[in-house]
């Protein structure tokens, strides 16, 4: 099998599973993969598209296009070698990592509105503060770009709670990726870990119509890209 053919044939089961789960249209162009979804999939959806990409996975993304959600598989992206940071050199007075700070002060904001009959422990907001921190480090566009705008964390308590409801999840991290930004769907969810990852969605439903904690601001450049018929990916992700 040449190498075409096996581009095709992962285009199929790219194609076979975005259909299962409401894609529009699927097209392959000079090596892209391009399937128009919903405007919303589940993290279990987005889960098996990633599988159906066995051996392309860092070539994955997830952005918008015209307003919609799509997932592209770029055979052509070459993505950058993690080398890691360098330990070259080492200041005795180490500036502290922002996004480190940014993590805490999220966590520490919802920390002090939480009551003993909560139900959030510390491990769920340690597991918060991590996914927040390596989302802010790691999570870029496919061109090395920012991709996310603005990230909150929130608590929800259940009016009702009933049988089995302390299972029920009540930590909530969320986030906006910028409208137009692809973002690699396997760092994507590296960063978020698999605490951030058991249950969750992204959408492009209009934020005005989000629950009062979960809209989220855009900057400048990006509401004028929202102006112009883009729109901003809304990630929702149960801390467990």
């Amino acid at each position: 099998m040449t190498a075409s053919d096996v581009k095709a044939e992962v285009h199929r089961q790219l194609t076979r599973v975005a259909a299962s789960h409401g894609c529009k249209t699927s097209t392959f162009n000079n090596g892209v993969s391009v399937h128009r979804m919903t405007d919303a999939l589940s993290f279990e959806n987005v889960k098996s598209v990633l599988t159906a990409s066995k051996g392309h996975e860092r070539r994955l993304f997830i952005g918008t296009v015209d307003g919609q959600i799509v997932v592209s598989l770029n055979f052509n992206h070459e993505p950058p070698s993690s080398n890691g940071p360098s330990n070259g050199s080492k200041s005795k007075k180490r500036s502290r990592d922002p996004h480190e700070e940014a993590a805490e002060l999220t966590v520490n904001r919802v920390k002090k509105g939480l009551s003993e009959s909560s139900g959030v422990t510390e491990q769920m907001l340690e597991t918060a503060q991590k996914a927040v921190h390596s989302m802010l480090s790691s999570v870029r566009g496919a061109n090395g770009e920012n991709a996310i705008e603005s990230y909150g964390l929130s608590f929800k308590a259940l009016d009702k709670p009933d049988a089995g409801s302390g299972t029920r999840p009540r930590l909530i991290l969320s986030a906006r990726i910028a409208p137009g930004v692809a973002v690699p769907v396997q760092i994507l969810f590296g960063a978020l870990g698999a605490k951030c990852t058991q249950d969750g969605m992204l959408t492009v439903q209009d934020s005005s119509t989000l629950a009062s904690g979960f809209n989220l601001p855009l900057s400048e450049q990006a509401q004028a890209a929202v102006s112009h018929g883009q729109k901003a990916v809304s990630l929702f992700a149960t801390v467990s």
